[in-house]
């Protein structure tokens, strides 16, 4: 049985690893900075967020 690949599940994978990428490249201050634009306005508390995956490496 052949499996097909789904075109759209492949691009958000894509797009996920691009961005987990890029926000090791940015560092931490980044992902603050990312986390106050999107929590604006200020009467909203910032929402800093991290994925994580069970049995993953952890980061210091």
């Amino acid at each position: 049985m052949a499996t097909t690949t789904n075109p759209a599940k492949e691009s958000l994978h894509k797009e996920q690893k691009e961005q987990r990428q890029a926000a090791r490249k940015q560092g931490k201050d980044a992902e603050l900075d990312r986390a106050l634009k999107d929590t604006f306005p200020a009467s909203d508390p910032v929402a800093v967020q991290t994925a994580t995956k069970p049995g993953g490496k952890k980061q210091h």
